[in-house]
């Protein structure tokens, strides 16, 4: 069930309501939904279900892999919902594929029917669910769903396997730096005091680190908790900024930035293409599935230009974000007409890029962390062995 909150006017005051509904469709049927509505808010869920959040792209793609499966065994769009809907199991996809069951039977477009899902179910697939039906071509547009689906899980499980090492090294570094606080440094207390003032250097700064934690661990997860709330404000109030920089600024990141973008629009753009959209439809509908807002400008004034009479490569390399190599094979096209082909080769190209600076970023960023830990590592040795050292001299 899904929580809403209705605000609506009642004798010239505003007032607010709390209703649960299984869809909006539902809730309009409800006995207590009001009369004039201001607004209607689906409150959202706190609790975090880590299995859903995980999985949640592998439902998505299994999903429509059963329903291309079937449309390609001549079943009709409906009764392949049907079917489905006979077999499911999960509760959010069921949840959609009923919304999807009444927008077929009602004069309610997709697109509009499943707004409120676009986080679940992505821009990529309420885009491509749009322009099967708009086109008359549903079967080749769920087609074409699955495999950028299919080719966006793939990329987050190369990213997930490039930083899953150097993740368990940071994680590694923190538990053992805290086991040393906790179980080590207790046990060489009496040797520190018995050196008072001639402690090394390195030894005074764990020992100070570890009394900072020791006292202010509080203040200190207060401040970090404040710290990361502030970004986020940030973040989002100068996302255009954060985005820019993201994409163009931030050496070997940014290259696997660019090319995993790239890679995503000139996929979905060969894609819309290859359903005999024009390439205006074509970026107009592939630009709202990347979400860097920079790019998204750059392609706003791509169509600007080609819309007051720009060629297309002309169009692209105004924008001044993509190589030259794209550009070149972008005016090829505007000469032979052969956009579909010269897009598959561009997708195919920021393919492999893609893949190529991901290597390169996990072959850079190994070493460093490993060398990096090394030093910390160096230092705790010599913070708790250099007092030891001392003491035998002091005793000699």
């Amino acid at each position: 069930m899904i929580k809403y909150k209705i605000r609506y006017q009642e004798k010239q005051k505003m007032k607010t309501l709390y209703l649960e509904a299984q869809n909006r469709r539902e809730l309009q049927s409800h006995k207590n939904f009001p009369t004039n509505i201001v607004n209607i808010k689906e409150q959202k869920n706190l609790s975090f279900d880590f299995v859903s959040i995980r999985n949640k792209k592998k439902d998505i793609f299994e999903l429509f892999s059963q329903l291309d499966i079937m449309l390609s065994a001549s079943l009709s769009f409906s009764e392949s919902i049907e079917m489905l809907l006979q077999s499911q199991q999960e509760t959010k996809i069921r949840e959609i594929l009923k919304i999807i069951e009444e927008s077929l039977s009602s004069s309610v477009p997709l697109d509009i029917a499943l707004k409120p899902y676009t986080n679940y179910l992505g821009n990529n697939t309420i885009l491509f669910l749009k322009l099967g039906f708009e086109n008359g071509n549903i079967k080749e547009s769920i087609h074409s769903l699955v495999e950028i689906l299919e080719e966006d899980i793939q990329s987050s499980e190369k990213f997930q396997e490039v930083m899953r090492y150097p993740l368990i090294l940071i994680l590694s570094l923190f538990v053992s730096v805290g086991m040393i606080f906790v179980y080590v440094l207790p046990n060489f207390d009496f040797v520190f005091s018995l050196l008072k003032d001639e402690i090394p250097t390195a030894t005074k700064i764990l020992l100070t680190l570890r009394d900072v934690f020791a006292d202010y661990s509080i203040y200190i997860v207060i401040f970090l908790l404040v710290l990361i709330g502030v970004f986020i404000f940030l973040f989002k109030r100068y996302r255009y900024f954060f985005d820019k920089v993201l994409l163009l600024k931030i050496p070997i990141l940014s290259k696997v930035i660019q090319d995993y973008h790239f890679y995503r629009l000139f996929l979905s753009i060969s894609i819309i293409v290859k359903s005999k959209y024009q390439f205006q439809v074509a970026i107009l509908n592939s630009k709202n599935i990347v979400n860097n807002l920079y790019v998204k400008e750059m392609m706003n004034g791509i169509l600007k230009n080609i819309k007051n009479g720009s060629n297309i490569s002309d169009a692209f390399a105004a924008s001044k974000i993509f190589d030259n190599l794209t550009i070149k094979l972008l005016h090829t096209a505007d000469y032979t007409n052969e956009y579909e082909t010269v897009l598959l080769n561009i997708t195919a190209q920021y393919k492999k890029r893609f893949h190529k600076s991901l290597k390169s970023f996990s072959s850079l960023i190994e070493p460093v962390l490993i060398f990096f830990i090394a030093l910390i590592v160096l230092w705790l040795i010599l913070a708790i062995m250099l007092p030891i050292w001392n003491l035998g001299a002091v005793i000699n």
